[in-house]
């Protein structure tokens, strides 16, 4: 496996991990919680203080985010990878695709 097959590996699974694990520690603080399971998102300003104050809903929030995060994550290492090897049809191609999903975002939102 060559180095640009392992670091996609890598950020993968990494980003799975933490993102059930998030999902996770929601899940028992939910349960755990006299109120149950939360049925709302937590907008991202306000995120850390309902991290630290051990919100159900932050965690899930947080844990979906770094879900939705890691393949833009990975194009990205897999642009500056294919970059360092100089590779420049890859590094065109995987900026394209980064640039579409990053669009895809922003006019997702409008």
């Amino acid at each position: 496996m060559d180095f640009i097959e392992r670091m996609v590996s890598r950020v993968l699974t990494v980003g799975i991990a933490v993102s059930v694990a998030l999902m996770a520690v929601g899940l028992v603080l939910g349960v755990w919680d006299a109120e149950g399971l939360p049925a709302h998102v937590v907008p991202l300003v306000d995120l850390p203080a309902a991290l630290g104050s051990l919100d159900p809903a932050a965690y899930l929030s947080l844990g979906i985010i770094v879900l939705i995060a890691t393949p833009f994550v990975r194009v990205a290492g897999s642009t500056i990878a294919f970059a360092r090897e100089h590779d420049r049809r890859y590094v065109l191609i995987t900026a394209v695709v980064l640039a579409v999903m990053c669009l895809s975002v922003v006019i997702g939102k409008a």
